[in-house]
């Protein structure tokens, strides 16, 4: 700072060279404008409140009882009077039986002719039939259209020629005892033997000519397709005297 020297005159304002300032700053329209700035809001400031109440929440509907429900179900609903016509049923579905094991050759022939009506026993290859003397013979077509009702069966499934035989002969004897019957032997095809050949189907017919089995069997016939074909025969039998 500049130290005053001694004999200079002092200045009119003395040691405040500005003080005149603001006078002249007034005079050449400088001044502050101090109320256009916007002054900012005290955060103490109450803020203003709505007029309009708050609503209050809806509760939520009921869900809907047993009985509006069966009414709503109902709405197309409409009574009809005994006179009307009822309505058609429905069919029942048809029930399937098992086919017997026995029926398998029919099936499978009626498949192969395409479904036509199988022809008669007697045109198979296999088919046997026989008589004991010249009365038994009126008995065959009977016999072979099934005419007569089975009283008895035995079947031969699973036995050796031995044992067939001796079963044959009991149970022929057996049931000619009774009364007249016709009874049914199944014997099988041979399709599970070691040679494909049905062995007790050949003794079968020799057993049954026998002059022991004559006095018991009127006529014998391979039974129809619908019983087992030529699977199984049909024997026709006189009441034993014995």
């Amino acid at each position: 700072m500049a130290r005053k020297r001694k004999g200079e005159p002092v200045p009119e304002h003395g040691n405040r060279p500005f003080s005149g300032l603001s006078g002249l700053i007034k005079q050449a329209g400088m001044g502050r404008k101090t109320d256009a700035i916007p002054q900012p809001e005290s955060p103490s400031a109450p803020q203003p409140r709505s007029s309009r109440a708050p609503q209050p929440a809806q509760p939520p509907e009921p869900p809907p009882d047993d009985t509006r429900l069966f009414e709503d179900a109902m709405q197309e609903v409409h009574r009809i009077s005994w006179r009307h016509t009822p309505a058609a049923a429905t069919p029942p579905a048809a029930h399937t039986v098992p086919e017997d094991p026995l029926l398998e050759d029919e099936r499978l022939f009626r498949e192969a002719v395409g479904g036509a009506a199988a022809p008669p026993i007697l045109d198979h290859p296999e088919y046997i039939e026989g008589w004991i003397g010249v009365a038994g013979r009126r008995f065959l077509p009977r016999l072979r259209s099934g005419t007569y009702s089975i009283q008895g069966m035995i079947d031969l499934h699973g036995l050796s020629r031995v044992e067939a035989r001796e079963a044959v002969e009991q149970f022929i004897v057996r049931m000619s005892r009774e009364r007249s019957c016709c009874v049914k032997i199944v014997h099988g095809r041979g399709i599970n033997s070691p040679s494909d050949q049905a062995v007790l189907k050949e003794h079968l017919q020799r057993w049954l000519a026998t002059r022991r089995m004559s006095r018991h069997v009127v006529a014998y016939a391979s039974a129809p397709y619908t019983d087992g074909g030529v699977g199984a025969i049909y024997v026709l039998l006189r009441r034993s005297q014995e």
